[in-house]
């Protein structure tokens, strides 16, 4: 069945890892001892209020973030604390990875093993506990979770501030059918029951989960391609989807979506799909007009709950859709060179373009505007097959610039413009995830 969420049969080697993962002696799940905030030792001699100082003292250092690295090929992720590049431990998932996303709430991560039809999840062990007057922080040994999503191909994963939707391809050699499953941080800590959805047949698809209703798409059977056409929403029962319509606007070609407050979009070959939620749905295309070359398309989206505006990608190029004023167009700042990794981050006050040549841009998206470049790192030592790709902090100004080639990671400080002290690794990365809370989380404003 689609989504089961208990164990099935993957292979002897596979489940021998999943074993050795749930603390086996040869496992290195548990290398560092890190101490829950406000227990360490005290001199039980010390009055109260000299432990009440002590425990805030040791509540200052505690780790409020961490970086999941993924080394490339392989079934491992190594943990590092985000603020000094310290190695805290790794971990052995069952399958090698292809990706690793954030779940809402930033504690959990998912690691996607495509290929072998499975999804894992990571609790990175940072978090903060409402006591009522005040948060407190928590930090514990990384840990691989009983959650877990099997499903065939699971390809792109998309979330909003509470849920994750994950779409899984299906496979048209074996007449396995394409699905969506989504949740919450609460699902994946309780272990609980995903939502799902099965389609009638296999498609490189995508998903944006909106509350009760799940936006979607939509592909003939008999279609010779297998990226879908239509865009549909449906309603959530109990933990099963229904179907409540299937819009009429065409989106052929589709690839790509995304969402922000007031909006769903959907990346098609002749433009973006947007959808607007009202009593009912206001769907529209805005088309790519003269903007984009004949043979260019957007093929992925990138939006920000507090920015009305989205970002397309085209062939290593970025556009503007403004979905209010229904237009597509160029930045005024372009380059001939590629990006290849982006996101918004400080909350939405920035956009951030990795280049393929290792520097970076970062825009204002108040009103488009530059607000600096920076050489990040030499990519000329890339190897055929690497690429430059970066880890974002959601809420505070750094991003993570990972380069496979020289292995090593570098932290940008991407409001002040500026590098810290370089991570040199003993592995190759290929991608991962931040995991935490911090203090920009409070304090920062948009």
């Amino acid at each position: 069945m689609l989504f089961e969420k208990n164990v099935k049969p993957l292979s002897a080697a596979i489940l021998a890892l999943l074993l050795s993962a749930c603390g086996g002696s040869e496992t290195n799940i548990y290398a560092q001892d890190v101490a829950e905030p406000g227990h360490e030792d005290h001199d039980h001699e010390e009055d109260e209020h000299d432990h009440e100082e002590d425990e805030h003292d040791h509540e200052d250092e505690v780790s409020d973030a961490r970086l999941l690295l993924i080394e490339a090929g392989t079934d491992t992720v190594h943990v590092f604390e985000a603020g000094d590049g310290d190695e805290v431990t790794e971990l052995t998932l069952p399958a090698s990875i292809g990706y690793a996303y954030p779940v809402p709430g930033y504690r959990y991560a998912a690691f996607i093993h495509r290929d072998d039809n499975w999804v894992s999840f990571v609790d990175g062990g940072v978090w903060e506990e409402d006591h009522g007057d005040h948060d407190h922080p928590y930090a514990e040994a990384p840990a691989i979770l009983d959650f877990h999503l099997d499903g065939v191909k699971p390809t792109h994963y998309t979330f909003d501030e509470e849920q994750v939707a994950v779409f899984y391809d299906g496979n048209g050699d074996t007449s396995d059918v394409a699905g969506v499953a989504t949740f919450d941080a609460h699902t994946v800590a309780d272990n609980g029951l995903a939502n799902t959805l099965s389609f009638a047949t296999h498609m490189h698809g995508a998903a944006q989960v909106r509350g009760e209703h799940l936006y979607t798409t939509e592909r003939d059977a008999d279609a010779a391609s297998t990226l879908p056409d239509r865009v549909s929403v449906y309603h959530l029962h109990d933990t099963k989807y229904e179907l409540e319509a299937i819009f009429d606007e065409p989106c052929p070609a589709l690839h790509g979506s995304a969402q922000n407050e007031d909006h769903v979009f959907f990346a098609c070959g002749d433009g973006v799909l947007v959808i607007e939620e009202h009593d009912g749905f206001e769907v529209a295309k805005i088309t790519h007009g003269d903007v984009l070359a004949a043979d260019v398309r957007v093929g992925s989206l990138r939006a920000h709950e507090e920015v009305h505006d989205v970002i397309g990608i085209a062939s290593g190029s970025l556009v503007l859709v403004d979905p209010h004023e229904a237009t597509l167009q160029s930045l005024a700042w372009q380059s001939d060179v590629a990006v290849v990794a982006s996101d918004f981050v400080a909350d939405g006050e920035f956009f951030a373009a990795l280049l393929a040549d290792g520097n970076l841009v970062v825009l204002d998206t108040a009103d488009w505007s530059v607000h600096g470049e920076l050489a990040v790192t030499d990519a000329s030592v890339l190897a055929e097959g690497q690429s430059l790709s970066f880890i974002a902090e959601p809420d505070g100004h750094h991003i993570y610039v990972l380069n496979p080639g020289e292995s090593e990671v570098i932290p940008v400080d991407v409001e002040a413009l500026e590098l810290d002290a370089h991570w040199e690794l003993d592995f190759v990365p290929a991608g991962g995830v931040w995991v935490g809370y911090g203090e920009e989380d409070h304090d920062h404003d948009h």
